[in-house]
């Protein structure tokens, strides 16, 4: 007979269930997460199309050290920092292969994590 302030639930007023708590920690730590391994995968993603440029453009008689510092050039506006190491170029078959790599280190609170990455590309050759 008695109302409980017209809550259904009959919990007391400005009180947060610990579920409502959880989801808000297991929320705010994908938030977390996603701000610190985002912008390595989107610097991946955004490689992508230079070094398919390059494979492209050597299949064309291109100069190889030209497209080197093209690739390079590419990845330093991606905000990426290689060097001719990191830039392997091969025939296989009748295929080339152009392949960049690199390691980037995403840091968290005690912990390191190591992300190696590599795109590559294969072109016919003509």
């Amino acid at each position: 007979m008695w109302s409980h302030g017209g809550r259904a639930n009959g919990s007391a007023p400005g009180r947060i269930r610990p579920g409502a708590v959880l989801l808000i920690l297991v929320l705010a730590g994908g938030v977390y997460l996603g701000i610190k391994f985002l912008p390595p995968f989107w610097v991946y993603f955004s490689m992508k199309d230079p070094v398919k440029e390059a494979a492209m453009a050597l299949v064309s008689a291109a100069d190889e050290a030209a497209t080197r510092a093209e690739l390079i050039r590419r990845a330093q506006q991606a905000g990426l920092t290689i060097d001719d190491d990191n830039i392997v170029i091969t025939r296989d078959g009748t295929l080339l292969v152009v392949r960049v790599t690199w390691v980037t280190a995403v840091e968290l609170p005690r912990y390191r994590r190591i992300l190696r990455f590599q795109v590559e590309e294969r072109v016919p050759l003509r």
